[in-house]
């Protein structure tokens, strides 16, 4: 892979069926696991899941193991040691969640040391086990998947000419990021807390739609605004490759927005990083913090305004604009409405 040099890399089989860590490979010898951690790498750094952390205190046992990699001590020795201790830490999150039914995924662990853009990193990666029939055995076998390597949860640690980790990023292939990983597995704390990503997220979302959006078309802001709001309210997690991927489904409803809607989507995909407050990719959402800011009021008339307090669900099909010969109005299909304004019938004699 182009600018990127794997160093030493070590394969752990992690299954609480087992009675600890199973070494797979560990000496830099397996050229397949190579390839196969080379294809890992071009996905995770490809991906746009991202939160920045720290560690808590250098002397845990995964973050002084690292150092000491660094250091010149043996790199079997020391990934063997980080497989154990999130071997014990799944193993004490499995005796909490039994009583609810629950098993923790089994999977590999995936170490691998880098020299990347000019720096020294280390990719710590739990990727799924599956099981597959082997026909030339006729033997079911487990093995991790050729096709798309299935990233559970992912550390990359970068570490400076001193030896001083200057960045810690994490991602799940969850919408949130699992706390036994980075609490009690990396020991690690979040550099942003999740109010002020959701705060820096929907303001920067919402800046974007009224400039590039209300003013090209009303509808579509709306229509958009009403599934992004939905996002917010029902999602406990914001994983923002999802939300890109529930915007880019958004069919205009203007011919001139269809014509800008590519556009519109780039700036979209790149608020991030480009927004005058950049947010993570992903966090947990803190709704309270965005409660007011939802509220929209639409002015109808003098004294008559149309409140929006949250998403509508299904909002296409139940309002549109239209006129008739007595002018411009709204349709608003609501049955608590109708109750309230339908006219009395002069028949019924009340």
């Amino acid at each position: 892979m182009a600018d990127i040099d794997v160093l030493e890399y070590s394969l752990h089989r992690v299954d609480l069926q087992e009675v600890g860590p199973v070494v797979l490979a560990v000496d830099g010898s397996a050229s397949g696991l190579k390839k196969y951690a080379e294809r890992v790498l071009k996905e995770l750094f490809e991906s746009s899941r991202a939160r920045y952390f720290r560690f808590q205190s250098m002397g845990e046992l995964v973050a002084s193991s690292l150092v000491d990699i660094l250091d010149g001590g043996d790199w079997g020795d020391k990934s063997s040691e980080i497989a154990k201790k999130l071997y014990d830490i799944e193993a004490d999150v499995q005796e909490r969640v039994d009583k609810l039914g629950t098993k923790v995924r089994r999977g590999g662990l995936l170490q691998i040391k880098i020299k990347h853009e000019g720096k020294v990193k280390f990719v710590i990666t739990k990727i799924d086990d599956d099981d597959f029939f082997d026909e030339s055995e006729l033997e079911l076998k487990s093995g991790l998947p050729a096709s798309k390597a299935r990233l559970q949860k992912t550390a990359v640690a970068t570490f400076n000419n001193e030896k001083v980790c200057e960045e810690l990023i994490l991602s799940d292939s969850k919408p949130t990021i699992s706390e036994y990983w980075y609490r009690y597995f990396l020991v690690a704390a979040q550099l942003t807390d999740s109010e002020t990503n959701t705060k820096n997220a929907f303001q920067s979302i919402e800046r974007l739609l009224n400039r590039e959006v209300k003013k090209v078309s009303s509808v579509d802001y709306w229509f958009l605004r009403n599934e992004i709001v939905g996002h917010f309210r029902n999602e406990e997690s914001l994983a923002f490759d999802d939300l890109v991927e529930k915007v880019a489904k958004h069919k205009p409803e203007s011919e001139v927005f269809k014509e800008k809607f590519p556009g519109f989507l780039d700036a979209f995909r790149k608020l991030p990083e480009s927004s005058y407050k950049p947010f993570e990719t992903q966090f947990d959402i803190a709704p309270g913090v965005i409660k007011a800011k939802i509220i929209k009021k639409i002015f109808l008339d003098q004294n008559f305004e149309l409140r929006i307090s949250g998403e509508v669900e299904d909002l296409r099909t139940k309002i549109s604009a239209d006129e008739d010969s007595k002018g411009k109005f709204v349709k608003i299909y609501s049955d608590a409405g109708y109750e309230e304004f339908k006219s009395r019938d002069p028949r019924s004699g009340g």
